[in-house]
C-alpha cells in the first residue's frame, strides 16, 4: 500500500510527545512490511522541508499554528493527485484535520490517541478551549465514512458515544519498548511519574500526596521526569510545601534513564484526568513496577485494579496517598503487583499493534474497491 500519514509533528520535532512516539512505532513497521509511507507534518525552525526519518519520507509544511490550514491549499491537492496514495492515516490529536473534506476518493483511517473534550479548558482560555471542543464535536459527521483505530476499550466507547459506529472502530492497544526490563527485587522508597507537565496531567496531585506521606511519617522520595508549561507552577508548589529535599523535577530524561527510574522505583503513579492509554503504566510494568493511577478513561484499560496496581477516584488525593503508602511499606504486596504488571505487559508488542493497524488500513482500501 501507498500510505499517506498526517500528524501535527514528526518525531524529530522539539515538542514531540506520545502521539509522535506511537505513530513512529507503527509507521516504521509498516515500511518494514513493504509498504510505502509518507508523513505530512508541520515545520519548525531549522527543519528541512523534506527529510528521510527511519526510512519514512517526511514532508514538512507550515508551523504548529498554521499546519492544518496548509492542508486545504491547492499544493496539497496537486500533491495527492501526483502520488496516487491508496489510503490516508490521519492521527487525530489536538485539532482535527478533517481529512475526508480534501482527500477526494482516498479512504481515510483515523487514529485517536484521546480526545480532550472538557479537559481542554484546564489547558487554555475559554475561547481557545471552546474552539478545540467544537472541532472535536464535528469528528463523527466529517469522518462518518472512515474507519478508526484507538488505544483501548474506553477510547472506543467514547467514540461510539459521540456517534461513530462501533463496528468501524478497532482497538489497537500499545506496545512496550524492549529497553524496559525488570529491575532488582529490592527497590528504593521512590515514587516516579514520567510524562509531559501539563495541567490536565494533574502532577500537582502527586506532590500533595508526597506531603501527606511525610505527615504520616513515611520517608519516601519522588522524581517527576518530563517537561512542559506547568513545570514552573509545580516547582513553586514543591517549594511552598517544603519538599525540595524529597521531590525532584529533573526535566527531560532519555528513554534509557526512564527505564532506570522505573527499575529503581517502588511504585509509578499516573494522576491524569484523561489518557489514551498512559504509556507510563505499561512501561513501568515491563520493569516489574506496580502503578497507582486515576480511574479515568485510558488508565482503566492499562491498569488492572488490585492486580497490577491500584486505581483511585480522580482528584481524591487521600485515596492516592493510601495506595502509595501500601506499596511503599508492604514489600510482599509491591512484589506481587509488580510481577503481575510485568506478566500483563509481556503480551503487549508493537508488532501486534502494527499488524492490527495494517489490517485496518487494508480494510479501508478494500472498502473503496468493492
Amino acid at each position: 500500500m501507498r500510505i499517506l500519514a498526517i500528524n501535527w509533528q514528526d518525531w524529530g520535532a522539539p515538542q514531540k510527545g506520545g502521539a509522535e512516539f506511537y505513530l513512529k512505532e507503527i509507521l516504521v513497521r509498516l515500511v518494514s512490511y513493504g509498504h510505502d509511507v509518507t508523513l505530512l507534518a508541520c515545520g519548525y525552525p531549522g527543519a528541512p522541508h523534506k527529510v528521510l526519518l527511519d526510512r519514512i519520507k517526511v514532508i514538512r509544511t507550515g508551523s504548529r499554528n498554521t499546519f492544518n490550514f496548509h492542508l486545504y491549499g491547492r499544493p496539497i491537492r496537486s500533491f495527492l493527485r501526483s502520488n496516487d496514495f491508496d489510503v490516508v492515516l490521519d492521527d487525530l490529536n489536538k485539532i482535527p484535520f478533517y481529512t475526508p473534506l480534501w482527500s477526494g476518493k482516498i479512504p481515510v483511517v483515523g487514529i485517536v490517541m484521546h480526545l480532550f473534550r472538557n479537559e481542554i479548558f484546564k489547558e487554555t482560555n475559554f475561547l481557545a478551549g471552546s474552539y478545540v471542543y467544537w472541532t472535536e464535536g464535528l469528528i463523527p459527521r466529517v469522518y462518518r465514512k472512515g474507519l478508526f483505530g484507538c488505544l483501548g476499550e474506553s477510547g472506543k466507547k467514547e467514540l461510539a458515544q459521540m456517534g461513530m459506529k462501533p463496528e468501524r472502530i478497532q482497538v489497537l492497544e500499545v506496545g512496550v519498548n524492549p529497553m524496559f526490563t525488570p529491575g532488582p527485587k529490592r527497590r528504593e522508597r521512590l515514587v516516579v511519574s514520567v510524562g509531559r507537565l501539563m495541567r490536565y496531567k494533574c502532577i500537582d496531585h502527586v506532590i500533595y500526596a508526597m506531603a501527606r506521606l511525610r505527615q504520616r511519617g513515611i520517608d519516601a522520595r519522588c522524581e517527576i521526569a518530563g517537561r512542559g508549561k506547568d513545570a514552573d507552577r509545580l516547582r513553586q508548589l514543591i517549594d511552598r510545601l517544603g519538599l525540595e529535599d524529597s521531590v525532584k523535577l529533573p526535566g527531560w530524561v532519555s528513554l534509557a534513564d526512564v527505564a532506570k527510574l522505573y527499575q529503581r522505583a517502588a511504585v509509578a503513579v499516573q494522576p491524569s484526568a484523561k489518557e489514551g492509554w498512559g504509556f507510563l503504566t505499561t512501561d513501568a510494568g515491563a520493569c516489574g513496577t506496580p502503578v497507582v493511577a486515576a480511574r479515568v478513561p485510558g488508565l482503566t484499560d492499562s491498569v488492572k485494579d488490585k492486580n497490577t496496581g491500584f486505581l483511585y477516584e480522580h482528584g481524591n488525593i487521600d485515596e492516592m496517598t493510601d495506595h502509595l503508602e501500601r506499596l511503599l511499606t508492604n514489600e510482599k504486596l509491591r512484589r506481587k503487583m509488580g510481577e503481575a504488571n510485568r506478566k500483563w505487559t509481556s503480551i503487549l508488542t508493537w508488532e501486534r499493534v502494527a499488524r492490527r493497524a495494517e489490517r485496518l488500513l487494508a480494510s479501508a482500501v478494500e472498502r473503496r474497491t468493492i
